[in-house]
């Protein structure tokens, strides 16, 4: 089961949005102790499923998307990631 969040960004022209996304689990890695302990990050890829206002969907250019994609990836809390399957 995809878990989605939404996140209030900016266009280019200014004008506001809401973005849909989901976001894999992050790891930060491990970069200090013995050498074969180590291991680089991995995880936190973004996926924009929807871009959405007031008026309804809006169609977002590939630049938006990365740019909103990298912000996500920056910005995006992964302690609210936590979910328990055994809730359902």
């Amino acid at each position: 089961m995809i878990r989605t969040h939404f996140m209030e960004l900016e266009r280019d022209d200014g004008t506001d949005v809401t973005v849909e996304y989901s976001i894999s689990a992050y790891d930060p890695g491990v970069c200090s102790g013995p050498a074969e302990a180590c291991y680089p990050p991995e995880g936190g890829e973004v996926e924009i499923i929807k871009v959405f206002n007031d008026a309804g969907p809006v169609k977002s250019t590939d630049a938006e998307d990365e740019k909103w994609s990298a912000h996500i990836a920056e910005n995006h809390d992964h302690d609210d990631d936590s979910y328990d399957y055994w809730e359902q």
